[in-house]
């Protein structure tokens, strides 16, 4: 089974660009169509605990199992390969998620002190 694939040299730079803000678009709609899905779900009281405890994070999981999924097909030794790309690919977003909002709360959350260690209004 090939699996297909395009050739950086035969789009050239305004092809590879047309490309990544294409596909970009499509990554974004589809971000925001799971986001107004998942709020809507949200505002029904008898199903909130079962969309925000189990849905919406099968939802989140969904889109790294399938870059998982499709990294580990074809020949063993190619699969292997893609597979650690896909692996390190899905550590770094995980890495990435607790990073920033740990950053952010860090920085929003400093105070400053006086002289007598006390807080500053």
């Amino acid at each position: 089974m090939a699996i297909p694939t395009i050739d950086p040299a035969d789009v050239g730079a305004t092809g590879l660009a047309w490309l990544l803000f294409s596909y970009g678009y499509i990554l974004c709609y589809a971000s925001n169509l799971i986001s107004e899905g998942s709020d809507l779900l949200l505002l029904v009281p008898s199903l909130a605990g079962l969309v925000g405890g189990v849905v919406l994070p099968f939802l989140g999981a969904v889109p790294d199992g399938t870059i998982m999924l499709f990294s580990g097909l074809g020949d063993i030794e190619k699969a292997q390969e893609t597979l650690s790309v896909g692996v390190g690919a899905l550590a770094g977003s995980t890495i990435m998620l607790l990073t920033v909002p740990w950053a952010l709360s860090v920085y929003r959350g400093r105070v400053d002190f006086d002289e007598d260690n006390n807080m500053e209004p």
